[in-house]
């Protein structure tokens, strides 16, 4: 049996951009979830699935990036600036928030081998677009974290992830080779102070 994951039926959200990011202030979390196996959610367009999305800010404030070797085939080969995915039934807790936290910091354990210690501030912005087969059936929870550690983040051995360093935002947003999402939150960083 699949694995399930955090699922909001499409009829609970109010009428969605078809491309953007905007703040979560002015989108509260929905009231509706359940948890749908993950083999029939990432072709289910009446399903959003929500993904802790967070970008790696340096001092300097640009963003770590990493190449895909791995994970989702639709996405392979991309370039990308956030860190996250799917949030797993294991992850459940009283709220929306609290259970995104909650993936959030596994996502980042597994991935990056980061401990729970790093400040994980409330999400910024909801990320969405409906040009493609996986940005209609995901809806991103854009999370900015600091990182303050001289080295650069190190991705695991077999998690798919090529580290590329850090990278001013403007540049992810002109560049193509980036995955949409990560072109989208750069964007909102630059027109927004986060």
């Amino acid at each position: 049996m699949s694995a399930r994951i955090l699922v909001v039926p499409r009829a609970a959200w109010p009428p969605l951009p078809e491309t953007g990011a905007w703040r979560l202030s002015g989108w509260p979390y929905p009231g509706e979830w359940i948890w749908w196996p993950r083999s029939d959610a990432e072709t289910d367009e009446r399903f959003l699935q929500i993904i802790p999305y967070a970008l790696l800010r340096n001092r300097s404030g640009e963003i770590w990036c990493y190449a895909r070797s791995g994970g989702d085939a639709r996405l392979r080969d991309r370039l990308s600036a956030g860190v996250g995915g799917h949030i797993d039934e294991a992850d459940a807790a009283e709220s929306i928030g609290t259970t995104a936290e909650r993936a959030l910091r596994r996502e980042l354990r597994e991935e990056l081998q980061l401990q729970s210690d790093i400040g994980v501030p409330e999400p910024a912005a909801w990320i969405y677009e409906e040009r493609s087969s996986v940005g209609r059936v995901h809806i991103g929870l854009l999370y900015v974290l600091s990182w303050c550690e001289d080295a650069p983040p190190q991705p695991v051995d077999g998690q798919g992830l090529k580290g590329i360093g850090f990278v001013p935002a403007k540049r992810i947003v002109d560049d193509s080779r980036f995955e949409l999402w990560s072109r989208l939150a750069a964007d909102f960083l630059i027109r927004n102070s986060v």
